[in-house]
């Protein structure tokens, strides 16, 4: 049975590590994959002919998982490189082993601290003050569910398999005939007044549906709200006398710039009180013991902390930081990163990229960043964060499955290493199949922290309409970081992503469809990494 649980969480972690790399970057979101690998999961053991175990569908779960959370801050922050320096990122790709071994070696680091991290608060965030950890307690019940019968199961292979096939039928393989187009032309471009309506194409995409349908509302009407808005809106406030002299490129990059200025603002406005009072409670961590038995920070976490912080140090030395710029980068990760569990812990998201926010814009304006080691602390801090999060909902599935901590903590850096040693070189296949910034990997999340450097370099007026744009959008409770999106992204993109919220409204049961569309995303998201793998 070990031996079986050892190959189903290397195949857990590989599959959570390409499919969310893919997603991170193909899409503005970065779902949660864990209920994912419990379907999986459940699968694997079933075809290794072993009676299914609850204790070890939690251990493969949660050693998968940190793959997807490490694929995740990879993709949202590593390539803005390529929009912040494009000649230096794309040198960097001509030397594979170099460009594998940054990856890899910046997810071991960032990961291993955010497992010390999560080490060090669990007690008091999981025992003390009880957080819910939603995420873990929905792996805990997706467990129990699937325990007893296969049917969710049978639902996702139903859709792997079905999105496998029109894969096949859509690109043609060997004697295989293309048999289904790209997409399908919805509206022709047309002029309606002063408005230029542009063709709209419906791309048969279905990653894109799936996670239209399993993000629903919450991503369909923001994006809506920022394609809308770019065709009546911003298109006709381009073309008159004021900003006529930019060109389409310049004025929306600018006006995207005020929106993400804003946002970072009203960002910076909270966060010093959040995480003033996260160093008080940090502070209390120490006085009042951390670990399980309530003994303070043990010998084996003091000799972990070492080893990742020598190659912290080590790491970070090679591109230049300085050691009193290490200080700064290690102490606000440490904190922003336990702000990030936190918050987690309440309502089960990560918001990873306002605190790498938080932590890259006062290192650029104190020690002068360059491209390269603004693009690392923003990463280090969302690996971080991120990590640490997706360990304390292991964690948390641990307490209610009654499975020791220790064990399930060798599984969650088991899933580490897996992931460090595969995540670089998947990274590498996939940009150097896809074009970043295409419709494959439109990577809005590093746009738009290269549009927030680049910000002083913008027109003053559109920026600022941009602010106030972004203000709107805080009063009106849509989500600006979306909308965003909706302006950026390729239409047909946004088309898909909002037909497939949309569905949500066609269904009574929106949960009882997600094994057939988590399925769809999988296979879809492997489909593509197989077509890099063999171009």
């Amino acid at each position: 049975m070990l031996g079986a649980i050892i190959i189903v969480s290397v195949l857990l972690s590989l599959f959570s590590t390409a499919v969310m790399c893919y997603i991170s970057m193909a899409t503005p979101i970065g779902p949660w994959i864990a209920p994912t690998l419990v379907l999986c999961g459940l699968l694997l053991f079933k075809l290794f002919a072993y009676r299914v175990n609850s204790a070890a569908l939690a251990l493969v779960t949660s050693a998968g998982s940190i793959g997807g959370i490490a694929a995740t801050a990879i993709g949202f922050s590593y390539p803005a490189l390529y929009f912040l320096d494009p000649t230096l990122f794309n040198a960097w790709m001509m030397k594979p082993i170099f460009f594998v071994s940054v990856v890899s070696l910046l997810t071991f680091i960032g990961g291993g601290l955010g497992i010390w991290i999560a080490d060090w608060c669990e007690d008091k965030l999981l025992i003390k003050e009880e957080l819910a950890f939603p995420i873990g307690q929905l792996v805990y019940k997706t467990i129990v569910a699937m325990s007893n019968h296969m049917r969710k199961a049978y639902e996702l292979m139903v859709g792997f398999a079905s999105t496998i096939v029109f894969c096949l039928l859509q690109d043609g393989v060997m004697r295989i005939p293309s048999v289904i187009p790209k997409s399908l032309t919805m509206i022709n471009a047309m002029k309606v007044g002063f408005i230029n309506i542009p063709t709209i194409n419906l791309d048969l995409f279905p990653l894109v549906w799936a996670i239209g349908f399993v993000t629903g509302h919450v991503i369909a009407l923001p994006l809506a709200v920022g394609a809308a808005s770019r065709i009546l809106f911003l298109d006709p406030l381009h073309k008159t006398s004021w900003f006529c002299h930019l060109t389409s490129m310049e004025f929306i990059l600018a006006f995207c710039s005020g929106m993400i200025l804003m946002g970072a603002m009203s960002s910076f406005i909270g966060l010093p009180k959040q995480l003033w009072r996260g160093i008080q409670k940090m502070r209390s961590n120490f006085a009042a013991g951390t670990t399980l038995k309530g003994n303070g920070i043990s010998k084996n976490m003091l000799l972990e902390f070492g080893f990742f912080l020598i190659l912290f140090v080590l790491f970070f030395s090679y591109f230049e930081f300085s050691l009193l710029a290490q200080c700064y980068m290690l102490l606000f990760t440490i904190i922003c990163a336990y702000q990030i569990a936190v918050i987690a812990g309440r309502i089960g998201m990560a918001l990873m990229g306002r605190y790498a926010t938080f932590v890259m814009v006062p290192g650029m304006l104190l020690f002068g960043f360059n491209a390269v080691q603004l693009v690392l602390i923003s990463t280090l801090v969302e690996m971080c964060g991120g990590v640490a999060t997706d360990v304390l909902f292991g964690r948390k599935l641990a307490l209610l499955a009654g499975i020791d901590r220790a064990v399930m903590k060798r599984y969650q850096y088991f899933g580490l290493i897996v992931s460090s040693l595969s995540i670089g070189f998947i990274f590498w296949l996939l940009v150097s199949h896809f074009q970043l910034g295409s419709d494959q990997l439109f990577a809005q999340k590093a746009q738009g922290r290269q549009l927030l450097v680049a910000v002083r370099q913008f027109d003053p007026y559109v920026l600022l309409i941009g602010m106030l744009f972004g203000f709107l959008l805080q009063k009106i409770r849509i989500n600006p970081a979306l909308v965003f999106g909706g302006l950026l992204m390729p239409i047909n993109l946004v088309v898909g992503l909002v037909l497939g919220g949309l569905c949500t409204l066609c269904v009574s049961d929106k949960e009882a469809w997600y094994p057939l569309w988590s399925g769809v995303y999988a296979a879809n998201s492997i489909w593509m990494l197989l077509q890099a793998m063999v171009a």
